[in-house]
């Protein structure tokens, strides 16, 4: 939502009690790693035991008003842009199955090497914070976003055009590189724009004008961005939808 100053993370840990205890630490690490990289840390939290094991936690930070970004307020004209690619989802399916007895079907279509580089950038991707977007999008300022998580590209852009009122096209899908056949062999949504996501992009909305110093503020910091669609004015209900001609950009991630 635009929030740059991290305050801490509370942090929730539930898992069995013959869960082995150096994993538990690990994430514990692995958490508070995270937050040093914003400049923020691991305050507290709350561990329970569970029959499956559960990690998260609840984030606090502060910003002026006028720097808060909401999923509404997309504009006719406007240009969407997104900031990380899509696929983890079957990328991170292929990791499970090269663990089980999936294992063999899965080779027999897909090359071994080819999975591992695939689930490396999709790796790269769900543990990239999004604090230089949160930058950025303050700097040029724009008129609403969103992240791309569970309910897809597709999705997430169908609520942001439904809660400001306009109709948005998408017309093109940066995907992780492989990942399209993958998803058509897991029977996965990703072509159709509903792939489910975990700490994917943002999708930004801003005037056109905009894009350029977005885009370039983003290579400062080493990091891509893809213009995806563009905001038109309704003349139904509101909704977010494929252009006929998508295409995908099939690509990788710093």
């Amino acid at each position: 939502m635009g929030v740059t100053d991290i305050i801490s993370l509370q942090a929730f840990l539930a898992y069995p009690k013959d869960f082995p205890e150096d994993i538990a630490v690990g994430v514990l690490k692995g958490m508070n790693s995270f937050m040093k990289d914003l400049g923020s840390k691991l305050a507290g939290g709350q561990t329970i035991h569970n029959p499956c094991p559960v990690f998260g936690g609840i984030a606090l930070g502060v910003t002026h008003p006028r720097y808060i970004v909401y999923s509404s307020g997309a504009k006719p004209g406007d240009v969407a842009v997104l900031t990380k690619p899509l696929g983890v989802q079957p990328a991170m399916r292929s990791y499970r199955d090269l663990k089980d007895e999936k294992r063999k079907t899965l080779l027999a279509k897909f090359d071994e090497s080819s999975l591992r580089e695939m689930q490396d950038i999709a790796v790269r991707i769900m543990t990239k914070n999004n604090l230089e977007v949160a930058q950025a999008m303050n700097e040029v300022g724009v008129n609403a976003a969103t992240d791309i998580t569970g309910f897809g590209l597709l999705g997430h852009a169908n609520n942001v055009s439904s809660l400001s009122g306009v109709q948005v096209i998408i017309n093109r899908m940066p995907v992780i590189k492989g990942t399209l056949k993958l998803a058509e062999f897991f029977g996965h949504k990703l072509a159709s724009g509903f792939g489910a996501e975990t700490a994917g992009g943002i999708l930004a909305f801003m005037d056109s004008t905009k894009v350029e110093l977005f885009t370039n503020l983003l290579m400062d910091n080493g990091l891509p961005c893809w213009t995806v669609g563009k905001v038109m004015k309704s003349n139904g209900s509101p909704c977010a939808s494929l252009a006929q001609d998508v295409q995908f950009i099939e690509t990788e991630f710093p």
